[in-house]
């Protein structure tokens, strides 16, 4: 969540009054084979993710989540309603604002999260999560003062690239660039959101 509300905030600032979210859960990893996944939807009082997100971007973020789990071992997706003071952006400047950030590919044609995973798989790169958020692009709708958009995230994948820099700066006082070089050496980001992002492209 924290990668898509900070460039909002970052962009339109005071003119955001709050994100209304619900985060649907995958019920277990691809790799938890011993956990079995129950024919039902499930729903979480009080959800600890609003928290973990207000720890980093202040508590005062006008963040209201609500959080189901639903029978899948593939990504979670966010439905969120972004509520402006005066008229929403166009979709077009929601996207433009993604176009280049790190870790977020913009996805036109994706009818599914198992489909996502199924093609960066296809792709043949070094590790089976996309390790990236994808913004579905044909659910991005503006009406009155409301943006309303939808994106899934590729499990705990997201943070490895992340947590790969960080260590080396850690560990061997390396730079960010210094860092970031090596972590695309090995994660391929720009190359695995342009691949699908041309997998998944408008039609």
């Amino acid at each position: 969540m924290g990668r898509i509300l900070q460039p909002l905030r970052e962009k339109f600032g005071s003119r955001l009054v709050r994100f209304d979210a619900v985060l649907v859960r995958r019920w277990a990893d691809l790799e938890q084979t011993s956990k079995t996944v129950p024919d039902t939807v499930e729903w979480t009082p009080n959800p600890h993710h609003g928290d973990d997100v207000k720890h980093y971007m202040g508590k005062d973020t006008p963040l209201f989540l609500q959080v189901i789990k639903v029978p899948t071992r593939q990504m979670h997706l966010h439905l969120m309603a972004v509520r402006f003071k005066d008229a929403a952006p166009k979709p077009s400047e929601i996207l433009d604002l993604f176009k280049n950030e790190y870790g977020v590919a913009t996805l036109w044609t994706a009818k599914g999260t198992k489909q996502i995973r199924d093609a960066a798989e296809s792709m043949k790169f070094s590790f089976k999560d996309t390790n990236m958020i994808h913004i579905h692009a044909e659910m991005l709708e503006s009406v009155g003062d409301t943006i309303k958009m939808a994106y899934s995230d590729d499990q705990t994948g997201i943070v490895i690239p992340e947590n790969h820099i960080l260590m080396q700066a850690m560990l061997f006082q390396k730079t960010y660039e210094e860092a970031s070089r090596h972590t695309e050496s090995l994660f391929h980001m720009d190359e695995k959101k342009k691949a699908l992002e041309e997998f998944f492209s408008k039609k």
